[in-house]
């Protein structure tokens, strides 16, 4: 699962690497030369809501969230036990709802029919490679969630 997780990570960071370059070359266009990229917002809106939400299946994964954990370092093996059950329940039922609607909307778009205004792009495309980013984010929440309340690791 590690190689999975460092290959997705790589993949999400290109992505937000070519976005940051579409980014800048939209405004040096925009504000130089009075032209554009066509439909560049819609291709890094959806290249960024894409690593977005891989990125968040790989930290819930490696467990690298942010966290604030004074009260957790001083508490003892029990209470740290209920804080871990409490937190990765509801993490687990917070993704799950989270991938449920993002493929709803996905559904929804894709019976709407919505392209892009400049090079007819589907939209669904980029909502389906997003959902699927968020469906990952249920399954590795749902993994690790099993790891530490039944094999307690």
């Amino acid at each position: 699962m590690n190689a999975f997780v460092d290959i997705v990570e790589r993949i999400a960071g290109y992505l937000i690497g070519v976005l940051a370059v579409i980014t800048c070359s939209q405004a040096i266009l925009r504000y130089t030369f009075n032209v554009h990229i066509p439909d560049g917002f819609i291709i890094g809106q959806t290249m960024q809501g894409i690593a977005i939400f891989w990125g968040i299946a790989t930290a819930t994964y490696a467990n690298r969230h942010v966290t604030v954990d004074v009260l957790y370092e001083f508490s003892g093996p029990r209470p740290r036990r209920v804080m871990d059950l409490a937190a990765y329940t509801v993490n687990l039922a917070f993704m799950a709802l989270f991938g449920f609607a993002m493929t709803y909307k996905t559904f929804d778009i894709l019976a709407t029919g919505e392209i892009s205004t400049e090079l007819r792009i589907p939209i669904w495309t980029g909502y389906t490679l997003a959902a699927l980013g968020v469906l990952a984010a249920a399954t590795t929440a749902g993994i690790r969630w099993w790891q530490v309340v039944v094999q307690r690791r």
